[in-house]
């Protein structure tokens, strides 16, 4: 998504399929769609592959940050308040 400004996003959950080792040395192409929007919810899926061989795969649930939350952590306040 390229949008000014750049959208912040924390992940809701994280899961992923080791499928085989991946090797040392090779290029990797990571692979990535997404799957869902729904509101500030966004799933995405992804592969590994290495060789022409998928290595891992996962899928992804990020969630918009707050524009408040981003507000504090780009100032230093990181929710202090005095």
């Amino acid at each position: 998504m390229d949008t000014e400004p750049a959208l912040r996003f924390l992940t809701g959950s994280l899961h992923v399929e080791y499928l085989r080792p991946t090797p040392l040395g090779v290029p990797l192409e990571v692979r990535s769609r997404v799957k869902e929007i729904k509101g500030r919810k966004v799933t995405v899926t992804a592969t590994v592959s290495a060789m022409g061989d998928v290595c891992a795969r996962g899928e992804v649930v990020a969630i918009r940050m707050p524009e408040h939350l981003e507000k504090e952590l780009l100032s230093g306040n990181k929710g202090r308040t005095t």
